[in-house]
């Protein structure tokens, strides 16, 4: 799977972004392709009740009647035991795909090459440098914790998914099965609309370490942008020690949260100094005063690097500008940004809908319904002059 190449010049924030989004919309792809599956079978075997319901009617009730309600009971079984094999064996083949493309090998690669490109890129502004230090080893070596820590997440991910056409279908019968040769067609519809409500919910119900729940194509792309954001960060710090670089500045977007914003723009160490020291100037022949107001280790204590986080440390050269110096928090910009995540959130939620609808008459409202929610998020926009990101919109990129 060929992503990128390094490239100091691309944005930093982009990338890690556009490699969550990678991993995201492979587990929503396949999210997706498991819930159109589950959808047709579910709609089928309605129909199918409902024939079933609309034949005992016409019948007189007695011993030949509860013989053939039985064998149709019977044929209605095996059906929906038939879907079930179907969509588990899907689903096999489905992870069996994802963990083919050793995604999380790949991604962390990807983000660490960029992240040495970029700290290269940086060092490459000073005309002195420190003495190279005596540190051995290669980032590969430098990420390899957070290569596996992605894996298990992905691993857990692929088991769930490997559950779920059970569970869902499962969940549907109960929706189903108390109607089960009494239906009219008012019922039948609202049995569609009872199984598009819970399909549209996606893969839900995955629990990680801290207890907060998750859709698969939330917590993909929140892995995936976390643990991108990490690699590339500590390939960077691991390039600049090469070089004897242990102070860093952080950088980030306009609307960066509470958390992160307090050191955005501030100088970090990454070897536990801190307070004022001299250090000799990048370019010039003197010395100067630097303020160091923490380390990394207690930055990410503090908040920095939380899940989703896709602040990036930058090599901090005395002398030269420090990219954000002077950042401040809004809370203005801060709502802004959760807005627009809210507001694309409830796009592909009703996306979801539409494609899972159970007749065209019911597609065509919740189409409806996006246009609605699309002439939200541009009003916003139009507001606050944030930038649209149509991919975040789209089913296959992530889950509400």
């Amino acid at each position: 799977m060929a992503l990128y190449v390094p490239d100091p010049d691309i944005s930093t924030p982009d990338l890690i972004d556009d490699l969550g989004r990678v991993l995201a919309g492979r587990y929503m792809n396949a999210e997706d392709e498991l819930i159109r599956e589950i959808a047709q079978r579910a709609y089928r075997d309605i129909e199918l009740q409902a024939r079933l319901a609309d034949a005992a009617e016409d019948r007189v009730q007695g011993y030949a009647y509860a013989i053939q309600r039985n064998r149709e009971l019977a044929k209605l079984a095996g059906e929906r035991a038939k879907s079930i094999r179907e969509l588990q064996a899907l689903a096999i083949q489905v992870v069996g795909r994802l963990r083919d493309e050793n995604l999380a090998e790949e991604l962390i690669r990807v983000a660490a090459e960029q992240g040495e490109a970029e700290a290269a890129a940086r060092l490459s502004l000073a005309r002195r440098l420190p003495a190279t230090t005596t540190l051995n080893g290669t980032a590969s070596q430098a990420v390899a914790q957070v290569t596996l820590s992605l894996q298990s997440r992905l691993e857990a991910l692929n088991q769930r998914i490997t559950r779920f056409p059970q569970d869902a279908y499962q969940h549907i019968v109960s929706l189903t099965s108390p109607n089960v040769l009494l239906g009219t067609s008012t019922k039948m519809l609202a049995q569609r609309q009872a199984v598009q409500n819970f399909l549209a919910d996606g893969i839900t119900g995955f629990v990680d370490k801290a207890d907060r729940r998750w859709r698969i194509g939330t917590y993909a792309e929140m892995a995936g942008r976390t643990s991108v954001a990490r690699a590339f960060n500590d390939a960077g710090v691991w390039r600049m020690q090469q070089s004897g670089i242990n102070l860093v500045t952080i950088q980030g977007g306009l609307a960066s949260c509470a958390k992160c914003a307090p050191w955005v723009g501030k100088i970090l160490s990454t070897d536990g100094s801190t307070g004022t020291i001299l250090l000799p100037h990048a370019t010039l022949n003197e010395t100067i005063p630097v303020t160091i107001v923490g380390t990394t280790d207690e930055a990410r204590s503090a908040g920095l690097w939380h899940p989703n986080c896709s602040h990036r440390a930058t090599a901090y050269l005395p002398g030269l500008s420090i990219p954000q110096a002077g950042f401040e928090y809004s809370e203005e910009a801060d709502k802004a940004r959760e807005r627009q995540r809210d507001l694309e959130v409830q796009i592909r939620s009703a996306k979801r809908k539409a494609d899972v609808a159970g007749d065209p008459v019911t597609r065509r409202r919740e189409l409806n319904k996006v246009k609605g929610k699309q002439q939200e998020l541009r009003d916003h926009l139009a507001a606050t002059g944030r930038k649209r990101n149509s991919a975040r919109e789209q089913l296959h990129f992530a889950g509400n």
